[in-house]
């Protein structure tokens, strides 16, 4: 008796390892009523063989529904899948829009020299800061910020683009994210804040040297 149960276990547990590791074959492709017949066809004269077949059939039954129910998951999304980190969904791109929506919600933060947290930014540490949470990893500096970006000619600006600045030494050393209509959002040492203004202004129009694209 105790060989014939565990022949049924060993029997069950690749029928299970199967349905599991096996995409094409649907999630209950065992019925109970494969699991058990078999073994009662072996041993018609064994009185609990059936009873033992019928509770592990539907042990094994409950089993497999939890772990392909799929009511709280992504279409093609087994709740394996999600335990383990899969997903058959690509996670959509990043765009210019949800990037100033993020910028935005950083309005009226100080201006600090060396500043990269929402206690205080510094024009870099504030693009720098901002595309973190985008998954967007870029340099520290807008110096490095603009030797590492993709140039964009100003005529082909988009939002989310990067916009530099010389100012207070040659080279870029101010920088801020545009966003759209000619304005762009940026950590100010003159208004000493995050803050939005224009590019056609004289002073930016006067030091304005370039744009850089880190978006996809």
């Amino acid at each position: 008796m105790k060989k014939f149960k565990s022949s049924i276990v060993t029997v069950l547990l690749a029928a299970m390892l199967t349905t599991v590791f096996t995409p094409a074959v649907p999630a209950y492709a065992f019925s109970l009523t494969d699991l058990i017949a078999p073994t009662a066809a072996a041993d018609k004269t064994s009185s609990g063989s059936s009873v033992f077949d019928l509770l592990l059939g539907l042990l094994l039954g409950k089993f497999l529904g939890n772990i392909f129910n799929t009511s709280d998951a992504a279409p093609g999304t087994s709740t394996l899948g999600k335990a383990l980190g899969l997903s058959d969904k690509t996670e959509a791109s990043v765009t210019g829009s949800a990037v100033i929506a993020t910028a935005q919600r950083y309005m009226g933060v100080p201006y600090v020299w060396g500043g990269d947290t929402p206690a205080g930014f510094d024009c870099s540490g504030f693009t720098q800061y901002v595309l973190k949470q985008h998954g967007i990893a870029i340099p520290r500096t807008a110096a490095e910020q603009f030797a590492a970006g993709m140039p964009v000619d100003k005529a082909n600006l988009k939002i989310g683009d990067l916009v530099f600045f010389t100012t207070y030494k040659p080279g870029a050393s101010h920088v801020g994210f545009y966003m759209g209509d000619g304005k762009f959002i940026h950590a100010s040492s003159v208004a000493n804040k995050v803050t939005i203004s224009a590019l056609d202004e004289q002073y930016y129009t006067e030091r304005y040297i370039g744009a850089r694209r880190y978006l996809p």
